[in-house]
């Protein structure tokens, strides 16, 4: 039996979800042009793929193309949406026709969830999915078919190609090797300091001042005193509450003469007296956490996604180029 494509479908080239989306519909064409319209842009199999169903389809586009073109240009463009347009329902009708072979159907219960889900994401009730539905000249009837027919070609995909597909360790391992800079990570510095302020625009006794201060309790820690005492005694900076606690850093992200002082320390050790624009710094290094690559085990599970999604892709494609080499498909109106 022939069956209609409905010209508002949007092909997903891996149905792995229903997009939601909504296209606008098309007035009916003036009567001199209806014969053109009723006619057959496509034979596929049994079926058959009508002009206007291919207009319908292409019709949001084809509007905002009369927006920005005109004349020749306009008619040119018109023409590629066209054959854009009609290959993809042609695709579409042939992954269609073989998930009838394969006996795939979509429930009720599936469009029905499927609706339900698209309703959340996009926030949306009844009632306004119903109103952006009719200012779209769609009915709710066409567009559960569409989702339908969405997750019958989702269904075949899957059966056809993702059920299908291996990947191997050997796979999982090159494909890390060959993205090492994608999972590098940065040293990582914790430090705390005790801060001397020296304002802006200083003169050479405030300058003087500050060092001098600086210096001596430098004296103090050299000689055994405890860092954390003399920072909530002496720094200046909000880092006093927090006993001098700065926090971690990641390589580049701290003030480069503090990274450079605390360059050369162990954990536990202070640096010599560091001037920095806002003033004299004491610095202690906390940690210091070597950089590195993310383990292959980490990233093994992200690999794999990325190698599946790929390799979906591919196989997908040449599975639907041997659907076209097996079918009888004959276009006999190219816009």
């Amino acid at each position: 039996m022939r069956r209609q494509l409905q010209g508002w479908y949007r092909f997903i080239p891996i149905c792995l979800g229903i997009c939601f989306v909504l296209e606008a519909g098309v007035e009916r064409p003036p009567a001199a042009a209806q014969q053109i319209l009723d006619g057959i842009a496509a034979v596929v199999n049994d079926d058959i793929i009508t002009i206007g169903e291919v207009r319908e389809a292409m019709a949001f586009e084809a509007e905002q193309l009369r927006q920005r073109y005109r004349g020749e240009v306009l008619q040119e463009k018109i023409r590629e949406l066209y054959k854009n347009t009609l290959q993809p329902l042609i695709d579409l009708q042939l992954q269609l026709e073989r998930a009838k072979k394969l006996n795939l159907q979509a429930s009720e219960e599936d469009v029905n969830f499927h609706m339900e889900r698209l309703k959340e994401d996009n926030r949306l009730s009844d009632a306004q999915l119903q109103e952006m539905l009719e200012s779209r000249g769609m009915t709710m009837a066409l567009y559960r078919k569409q989702i339908r027919e969405s997750l019958l070609v989702s269904k075949v995909v899957n059966a056809e190609v993702r059920s299908r597909l291996i990947i191997l360790e050997t796979e999982l391992q090159e494909a890390y090797e060959q993205r090492q800079s994608e999972y590098r990570v940065a040293g990582e510095l914790t430090v705390s300091h005790i801060l001397f302020l020296v304002p802006e625009g200083a003169t050479p006794k405030q300058e003087e001042s500050a060092k001098a201060k600086a210096a001596d309790v430098l004296q103090q820690l050299r000689s055994g005193g405890e860092f954390v005492a003399l920072a909530r005694q002496y720094s200046e900076g909000p880092s006093a509450e927090r006993d001098g606690f700065l926090g971690p850093f990641r390589t580049g992200q701290l003030l480069p003469e503090l990274e450079a002082a605390v360059a050369s320390l162990q954990p536990g050790e202070i640096s010599d007296l560091v001037r920095t624009r806002v003033g004299w710094h004491i610095v202690r290094l906390e940690a210091n956490k070597a950089g590195g690559h993310r383990p292959f085990e980490e990233v093994r599970e992200e690999l794999r996604s990325e190698l599946s999604r790929t390799k979906t892709e591919q196989k997908y494609m040449e599975w639907l180029e041997s659907l076209r080499q097996q079918s009888y498909t004959t276009i006999l109106y190219e816009g």
